[in-house]
């Protein structure tokens, strides 16, 4: 497989004079670099692909909304739906900490999106948005 790089002359040269000095060829030199970077790159932790896992799971074998937000909270999360601050469409729903609501992500971020499960649930994600919640008497037209 053949890859065009496009680079400054600079960095170009600093790359043939590295490789000349580590006798290999440029292209093995840039092979070399990469995969040492790949290598040195942050690893996600256990833990973190554990909770990733759960919470994909709770979302497979969850039928309806409340059946979810169940699941999630004994896992120590809860789903929110962010205020719309004037904009169209639905704004994404934020995966929040439980019972303590902090927000953590956007639902989207696990690769979900809120029209996935308003699909794979045949309704509307139920109640107010945040901000309308803690603002009282607005209601929001259905």
């Amino acid at each position: 497989m053949n890859l065009t790089l496009r680079m400054p002359l600079k960095l170009l040269n600093k790359a043939n004079r590295a490789a000349r000095a580590a006798d290999q060829t440029l292209a093995e030199f840039l092979r070399q670099a990469i995969l040492s970077q790949i290598d040195e790159a942050p690893k996600v932790p256990p833990a973190v692909v554990d909770k990733r896992r759960a919470l994909a799971q709770a979302i497979e074998d969850s039928v309806t909304w409340p059946g979810l937000q169940a699941r999630l909270r004994k896992l120590g999360y809860v789903l929110r739906a962010p205020g719309d601050n004037g904009r169209t469409g639905q704004p994404p729903l934020v995966l929040c900490t439980w019972p303590e609501e902090k927000p953590l992500v956007p639902l989207t971020r696990l690769g979900v999106s809120r029209e996935d499960l308003t699909i794979k649930f045949a309704s509307h994600f139920p109640g107010k948005p945040l901000e309308r919640r803690e603002g009282g008497d607005e209601q929001r037209a259905a």
